[in-house]
């Protein structure tokens, strides 16, 4: 009986232990809850026509790295309603952190066309050597 016992205790407390460890590592921290939760709130307080709201809300969430398929979705939308600079730069980092270099290098590219139609003097260093390091990679895939 007593070795009974003992297994039943064994096997509780490693049921335990799995259940603690999912939760830990499954659950998504309170930082990244506050993070799709103020992002959620601000697009359900958009405009219609805001689309920079759709853009920032999308760029919070892949920059923690939580929400990614609605931060997909917020970001189809706010080049729908409107195509810019920002929302096609943001477009590309989605792809590029989804390893889809050529089409993170065809947003990079829509973006800093699209800054330079709007201004001749327009200048993005940073969406300028992401659309590089894209590049880079669109390269060494084709060899």
């Amino acid at each position: 009986m007593n070795y009974v016992t003992k297994n039943v205790k064994v096997m509780m407390m490693a049921l335990a232990t799995v259940f603690v460890s999912a939760s830990i590592y499954a659950a998504p921290t309170t930082a990244d809850s506050k993070t799709v939760s103020k992002a959620r709130l601000a697009v359900e307080e958009a405009a219609p026509d805001d689309w920079h709201t759709y853009a920032e809300s999308a760029e919070k969430c892949m920059k923690k790295k939580v929400n990614l398929k609605e931060a997909k979705v917020w970001l189809d939308r706010s080049l729908d309603i409107q195509e810019t600079p920002y929302n096609l730069a943001v477009m590309g980092d989605y792809y590029q952190m989804n390893a889809l270099p050529e089409q993170a290098l065809e947003y990079y590219v829509k973006s800093l066309r699209l800054g330079l139609e709007q201004d001749i003097n327009y200048q993005d260093p940073v969406t300028h050597a992401k659309m590089m390091k894209a590049r880079s990679k669109v390269i060494r895939a084709a060899k």
